[in-house]
């Protein structure tokens, strides 16, 4: 059984198949979410959710509604910079950052800010923003389990960031893979994804 959390945002990742690059994003409370478990056709669709149980990723095969724009690839800005620099000032305080690996599969949902995603263009390194420790997060600069980057994609409405990475190690703290290691099924069933941690 989960526990879904009270009085904070629940973000919601659409796909039409596990392995994809093409995803959306919703922004969700906790009572939309109930609702969302609740009512959810496991049937002809899959719901996952993260370590936190704040982050949910549904595969619809139906889905369709994908719009992302490519900003950075291998260490080159592809965005012109006029673009970028409007992107940058409409940019929320506080966004969404999804890092999925190169194959399309989802490994964390995170938070940024513009200094994050700016600090990942500069390095190449998945960077965040740490809301517990009210900082920037480099993901692997304590764990050595360094993300690095591929491409970084953007999407508007809702604004979010998108890592194509290179996954060094676990990506979830709990040392799975990714934080998306269990799937929830009818009846409040919950099954795991991996038979083992990372290096076990």
């Amino acid at each position: 059984m989960i526990q879904i959390p009270k009085d904070k945002d629940i973000v919601l990742l659409t796909k039409s198949k596990f392995l994809s690059h093409d995803v959306s994003i919703q922004i969700l409370n906790s009572k939309q979410t109930e609702v969302l478990v609740q009512d959810f056709n496991f049937t002809e669709n899959q719901l996952f959710v993260d370590c936190d149980e704040d982050c949910f990723l549904e595969i619809s095969p139906k889905y369709t509604n994908f719009n992302k724009q490519l900003l950075w690839e291998d260490g080159n800005l592809v965005m012109n910079k006029e673009k970028l620099d409007s992107l940058l000032k409409s940019m929320p305080l506080l966004s969404p950052f999804l890092a999925q690996d190169t194959t399309g599969k989802d490994l964390m949902l995170a938070w940024g800010k513009k200094e994050s995603l700016l600090h990942a263009i500069e390095t190449g390194n998945g960077t965040y923003f740490s809301r517990s420790r009210n900082g920037k997060w480099v993901k692997g600069e304590e764990s050595g389990h360094f993300q690095k980057l591929k491409q970084i994609y953007v999407h508007s409405e809702p604004f979010f960031v998108q890592y194509v990475t290179d996954q060094i190690g676990a990506a979830c703290h709990t040392g799975y893979y990714s934080c998306f290691f269990r799937e929830l099924g009818q009846n409040e069933k919950v099954s795991f994804v991996y038979s083992n941690k990372v290096g076990e």
